[in-house]
């Protein structure tokens, strides 16, 4: 009977790799990095028109990307409803812990009045300095929505015959985060160009989150 059951095993994996093409899978899976690649430059084209136009200064920068982070946190909790391993779930409280400790004291740390003189109106004081127009937070939204369906469709969970693994987006690129909030401030205040330092920091963002897009597939390569 053991013998048996393994046979029938063997048979179904022997089936199911004749029914899936490699090189087909290989080519879909490209088409779905190219996509989020794609969505990854849309989405900090917004920071990037922002400091170009309207120059931003690093404070509005950091009230956006923390921005996001929310965001990105809201999305990674749909995604839970999706299924995703239970390995993952520690990433989400990460998530949460980092938003609101990290950023509290960011917006704390860089939004506070100089002249404040005690706790309470240093406080007062970076939150009331929270000047983020609606239009980038609205831009955040649809794009990082838009993001999360191409994710759950290329995963398999919005139809289709593969079901792939379903991560959740936040996790090291909250760690991406922190370097860059933690470092904007100083090369805007440090360049030569305030403008080209903030720039700077949007394009490190940007090839930080591509890397994350196709790391899998350089490792891959790589072995």
């Amino acid at each position: 009977m053991f013998r048996k059951k393994k046979h029938l095993e063997a048979r179904d994996e022997t089936a199911m790799n004749k029914e899936i093409n490699p090189a087909e899978n290989l080519q879909q899976s490209t088409l779905a990095l190219i996509n989020q690649s794609i969505g990854v430059i849309l989405t900090n084209l917004i920071p990037l028109y922002g400091v170009w136009n309207y120059g931003w200064n690093s404070f509005t920068l950091i009230q956006l990307f923390i921005a996001e982070a929310v965001i990105v946190f809201f999305t990674d909790v749909v995604k839970r409803f999706f299924g995703i391993s239970k390995k993952f779930k520690q990433v989400l409280f990460f998530e949460f812990v980092f938003i609101f400790f990290f950023g509290f004291f960011a917006i704390l740390i860089f939004g506070r009045d100089e002249n404040s003189s005690n706790l309470i109106e240093t406080v007062r004081s970076s939150f009331s300095a929270i000047n983020l127009p609606l239009w980038p937070l609205l831009s955040l939204l649809i794009m990082r929505a838009l993001r999360l369906g191409q994710d759950l469709l290329n995963a398999g969970r919005l139809g289709g015959r593969h079901r792939g693994q379903l991560y959740y987006s936040g996790g090291g690129w909250m760690l991406l985060l922190f370097f860059l909030v933690m470092t904007a401030p100083f090369i805007a205040d440090k360049a030569p160009n305030p403008m080209a330092g903030l720039i700077a920091i949007i394009v490190l963002k940007t090839l930080g989150e591509q890397f994350a897009v196709w790391a899998a597939r350089i490792s891959t390569r790589l072995k």
